[in-house]
């Protein structure tokens, strides 16, 4: 048997069917195929010099789910984490993006605080002034 510390640190696509078996062999019968749980998980490759600041590589892991039958006709439940597709990526950004919405976390280049500060005044109005005495005037 393979030291499990070996298996969980190989890359998710070096890990074969050889590693991940059935416990009932190939005489299990699948009653209820693959289906996603809807968990979610990063994989990063982590060295200890990192700076965890830093941007970095990731690597979103979804979690699967079957139930197979053995020939004794127990039920075994497998679970399986995969790299996920593009459209679950983009699922999972585009539910990110509507919770900073409904919560107001994300800021439009016309909030006051994103804004530039003022220019000294100098007599003279400036585009500057006047873009952010149009955007006060668009809040009220």
């Amino acid at each position: 048997m393979a030291n499990p510390l070996s298996v969980i640190t190989k890359p998710l696509s070096a890990i074969t069917s050889r590693d991940w078996k059935s416990p009932n062999g190939a005489n299990a019968i699948v009653k209820r195929d693959w289906v996603p749980t809807g968990r979610i998980d990063f994989a990063t490759k982590i060295d200890r010099g990192d700076d965890p600041t830093q941007p970095g590589e990731f690597k979103l892991l979804v979690e699967e789910r079957r139930i197979i039958e053995s020939v004794a006709g127990n039920e075994h439940l497998e679970i399986q984490w995969r790299l996920a597709t593009l459209t679950e990526a983009k699922a999972v950004v585009t539910q990110y993006h509507k919770y900073l919405a409904e919560n107001s976390l994300i800021k439009s280049v016309s909030d006051p605080d994103v804004l530039p500060p003022a220019p000294k005044d100098n007599g003279a109005p400036s585009a500057r002034s006047e873009w952010r005495d149009r955007a006060k005037r668009q809040q009220d």
